[in-house]
């Protein structure tokens, strides 16, 4: 984890209110996240009815990708440390005037995922997780036979010389990521938990979406 849970919880709770906009700057640099999070609502492979599980849901940012795809006959449970964060989930819910989606405050660690659910997303909150293994195990556990799980988050590529990624994190960010988020490699997990597993690379290798599938039987 970059910080401890309190810390992550003050960083989330300061900039709950100005999230939205915040990930919306980063179209001027070339990183469309929304595109982003669009191919791994896709990834996901959901038909309507399924339940689905977005793991740091933040403001709810993946809701409208999630429930157009499941319809109102499936189920979306948000799960995110930062009440303040739920809260703007909440009002986007309520808002849209979706009936369909339950928000619980957890530990991404602590959450018992229900059973036989068919799909987990997670974007940009491994790297706060260093349980993420277990957390990737519980779900895969918890998936029902063709269920899906896709983490869409952030990697250091490969080809950038040490000098310029070192250069780079000396540059802070509202969001407290720092190298050690980055170094996180939750992507091994998802292939050691799934017998069929996708990895793709974006932005030049900055953004990655893995994704996993449990078989049928």
């Amino acid at each position: 984890m970059t910080d401890s849970n309190t810390e992550i919880q003050s960083t989330f709770r300061g900039i709950a209110g100005r999230y939205d906009a915040h990930i919306k700057f980063y179209n001027f640099i070339g990183l469309r996240l929304k595109d982003f999070g669009v191919r791994a609502a896709e990834r996901l492979r959901l038909k309507r009815g399924d339940c689905v599980v977005d793991l740091g849901c933040g403001t709810g940012l993946n809701f409208p990708n999630i429930l157009e795809r499941i319809g109102p006959e499936g189920r979306l449970t948000g799960v995110d440390l930062t009440a303040e964060m739920l809260a703007r989930a909440k009002a986007r819910s309520d808002a849209a005037g979706w009936k369909n989606v339950e928000l619980v405050q957890s530990d991404l660690a602590d959450y018992v995922f229900p059973e036989g659910i068919d799909a987990v997303i997670a974007s940009g909150v491994m790297g706060y997780v260093p349980e993420y293994g277990r957390v990737i195990e519980s779900a895969a556990r918890a998936l029902a036979p063709d269920g899906h799980l896709v983490l869409l988050d952030g990697k250091i590529p490969d080809t950038w010389p040490s000098w310029l990624v070192k250069l780079l994190f000396k540059i802070k960010n509202p969001l407290g990521l720092n190298r050690e988020y980055f170094d996180s490699r939750p992507w091994e997990s998802v292939e050691r938990c799934f017998g069929e597993t996708t990895l793709e690379e974006r932005f030049g290798g900055w953004v990655y979406i893995s994704a996993g599938s449990k078989p049928l039987r």
